[in-house]
């Protein structure tokens, strides 16, 4: 795994650029070198020329920092998501479509000042958690070669991780966001339903389906959500944004399941490192609260035992 220059926190980059002392061009030349290095992870599917690049890129010529919010800031986008005039495959080469406009969200971004570097690597129609089920090769975890790097949005995962972008965009229906970001040690944002519209993202379970980011840190996830939480009119699932102010609030209290739902299939490492951490989460002056998990069981068995594995399939079957 190659070092990259130049830390990848939007702050950071901002703070660079306002001193001169590296320009879009740069960060995206250096981003594209350190994704060559890095190729054996296949994190991703599609890595834009510098020509697809430098219209992004030319774009910010006449604008300054402080009109836009993500000016210059690189981004990786899961590949069932649209991006103008790029291949969308959705990790299923017999798929393939060229979408003529982006995402919603993609384009949101991009109004934004952002700059998309390419497509990542998926479990196909984003179905796993894994990372593994793709016809584009396994993606690995960051950290471990021989660890997986979560699905379904593993490239997204492992190309921040990796520092191939500053952020990025997955999906999340049942784990896909969250998972590979735990297992990339990132933020994972999943939002509330609807309340980023999936305008332009290929469905796994349409009534279900969120975009989700990828970060660093939650200062950036949340500059990236700030963008992007906006009503869409064209999308029949998007949702208002019902409070003007951010409240937020320390954690106090976590909730875990109880014994009972605590379930290691033998592996004595995965129950040392769940130890570990609550543990960590305790000395740390939260309280821990043993909870009654057979609802969350329930609701994962309506997900993948009820109607939404018919609409997951007629989605497809439409497209």
């Amino acid at each position: 795994m190659s070092q990259i220059k130049y830390s990848l926190n939007i702050n950071d980059i901002h703070e660079r650029y306002r001193n001169g002392s590296l320009t879009p061009t740069a960060l995206c030349l250096e981003i594209k070198a350190r994704i060559e290095s890095d190729h054996d992870y296949n994190a991703w599917i599609y890595v834009l020329s510098d020509d697809e690049l430098n219209r992004y890129i030319d774009a910010l010529t006449d604008k300054h920092i402080d009109e836009l919010p993500l000016y210059g800031i690189p981004f990786a986008i899961k590949d069932n998501i649209d991006l103008a005039g790029i291949p969308t495959t959705a990790a299923c080469p017999d798929y393939t479509y060229v979408p003529e406009a982006s995402a919603y969200a993609v384009q949101c971004l991009i109004d934004a000042g952002a700059i998309p570097i390419g497509k990542t690597n998926l479990d196909q129609f984003a179905t796993g958690l894994v990372g593994t089920r793709s016809p584009y090769g396994a993606v690995k975890n960051a950290f471990n070669k021989e660890y997986i790097s979560g699905g379904s949005s593993s490239g997204s995962a492992v190309s921040v991780a990796l520092g191939h972008a500053a952020f990025a965009l997955g999906t999340d229906t049942a784990g896909s966001g969250r998972i590979p970001a735990a297992f990339n040690n990132l933020v994972g944002l999943k939002p509330t339903r609807g309340r980023i519209s999936t305008a332009g993202v290929v469905p796994a379970c349409k009534s279900l389906d969120c975009v989700s980011i990828f970060g660093h840190d939650s200062y950036d996830v949340s500059k990236v959500y700030d963008v992007l939480d906006n009503k869409n009119d064209a999308d029949d699932f998007t949702r208002v944004h019902r409070t003007p102010d951010k409240i937020i609030h320390p954690v106090s209290t976590i909730g875990i399941p109880d014994s009972s739902y605590l379930n290691f299939f033998g592996n004595q490492a995965y129950e040392n490192c769940f130890n570990k951490l609550i543990a960590r989460i305790e000395n740390g002056g939260v309280t821990v609260k043993r909870i009654d998990f057979s609802p969350f069981v329930a609701a994962a068995e309506m997900l993948y035992q009820g109607p939404w594995v018919v609409e997951r399939y007629i989605a497809i079957q439409q497209l």
